[in-house]
């Protein structure tokens, strides 16, 4: 049950430190690897839409309006996750099921996103097709703050590391193995929603059925909802709101590098295919994101440092976009893909753990990483965009995307609590 409540005594910042979590067991490879798959399976809905399968599904059903119900059913994704993130987290952090205070909301998210993203496909009316990616969206929140927090849950630091990884890197498969999945083996509209969305419910079984969720604390007692939903105080917060800025940086630059590549590619290098040479570059970010994003995860749980990872991420991030803006070849783009994709990997690898690392309030886990999850969602690369290309070009914009990233790296030296 979800308890709203329930009120604890008043309890200052200076107790609630005084408390030590105790300290959770080693996690197993196999449980890494269901809680990968489980990632695996959230990646698949939630990546192949805005890369692919929503415009294509668009061009079928609404030709003649292709673009407009595109950008809808985008934006549309954007704001359901952006309002439910948070407040799925608050009921999360909530939940008395025994064993289940995580999974289920793990559970009801993925067969709610699944199955509504299965029967998306076979829709002819714009309409029936917004509502049912609405479901598939607020379905999306719900496993997104659950699954992130089972990591500050269930997860000693010395391993937090490889479970960011594993939270990471199977972003980066999904989109490669569902590419190849809806557009090669299973092209039709109607057949490709369908395998997707069966094939994420399908990844999340393992995770269910092979864990069991820890009992939160004794002392542990939520506060009030309507106060559960207030955000943390920023005074004895500022680690923690100095990583949701690295955070949202590095990501609004990484997104203002990557969703412009096809034009830069078509306007500045004039390439004689773009689509074609968009898949090569992307195939070669994804294989550097790959190798890096397990690598980093291992390292940094073994050196028990965090921040000069996220540094080293930025700047390899920064010096593709910098190559891009001073090199516009086609060959410094494949360098540039390379840089990209070491440095997103690396960043994949120790982002969430070192976040993890600074939730201020082990009572509201889910709620406070689901602020952070919220904060990416801030239409940050769209107006960079808008506002360098209305007066300058594509060198210029991938200038101004490597200073957003290094100075996401920059900041993460804010954080004093984490190595």
């Amino acid at each position: 049950m979800v308890d709203v409540d329930r009120a604890p005594e008043p309890d200052s910042l200076s107790n609630r430190a005084e408390r030590a979590d105790p300290v959770p067991p080693r996690v197993s490879i196999g449980w890494l690897i269901r809680f990968g798959l489980a990632w695996f399976g959230l990646w698949l809905l939630v990546m192949l839409p805005g890369q692919f399968m929503t415009a294509k599904l668009a061009a079928v059903v609404a030709p003649d309006d292709k673009v407009a119900l595109t950008s809808f059913l985008i934006g549309e994704a954007s704001v359901v996750i952006l309002v439910s993130v948070p407040l799925f987290g608050v009921l999360s952090d909530r939940t008395r099921l025994s064993g289940w205070r995580r999974r289920a909301w793990v559970l009801g998210g993925f067969l709610l996103s699944g199955t509504a993203f299965a029967l998306v496909g076979i829709q002819q009316e714009p309409v029936a097709i917004a509502v049912l990616m609405a479901l598939v969206s607020l379905g999306q929140a719900a496993v997104l703050v659950a699954l992130s927090a089972v990591i500050a849950d269930q997860v000693p630091r010395f391993q937090r590391g490889r479970a960011s990884a594993a939270m990471g890197v199977p972003q980066v498969l999904a989109l490669a193995i569902g590419m190849v999945v809806v557009t090669m083996l299973v092209p039709d509209v109607g057949g490709s929603w369908a395998i997707i969305g069966l094939l994420a419910l399908g990844c999340a079984v393992p995770f269910l059925l092979g864990s069991r969720d820890p009992e939160p604390p004794a002392d542990a007692a939520p506060k009030r909802f309507s106060a559960a939903l207030r955000v943390p105080p920023l005074g004895p917060n500022h680690d923690y709101y100095w990583a949701m800025a690295s955070r949202v940086l590095v990501n609004a630059g990484n997104l203002v590098g990557t969703t412009y590549l096809l034009y830069f590619l078509s306007d500045v290098l004039r390439v004689d295919d773009p689509d074609t040479g968009m898949l090569m570059l992307i195939l070669v970010y994804l294989v550097a994101c790959g190798f890096s994003g397990w690598i980093g995860g291992m390292l940094s749980d073994r050196l028990r440092a965090r921040r000069v990872f996220v540094l080293v991420a930025a700047a390899l991030q920064g010096a593709a976009a910098l190559t891009l803006a001073a090199v516009p070849t086609w060959d410094a783009s494949i360098v540039a893909a390379v840089l990209l994709g070491l440095g997103y990997g690396v960043f994949l690898s120790v982002d969430q753990a070192l976040v993890t690392d600074v939730l201020p309030d082990r009572t509201n886990r889910a709620r406070d990483l689901g602020l952070i999850n919220a904060a990416q969602h801030l239409p940050i690369a769209p107006l960079v965009a808008w506002l360098v290309l209305s007066v300058a070009g594509y060198r210029e914009l991938y200038a101004v995307a490597a200073l957003i990233m290094l100075l996401g790296g920059i900041l993460i030296f804010r954080v004093r609590s984490v190595r």
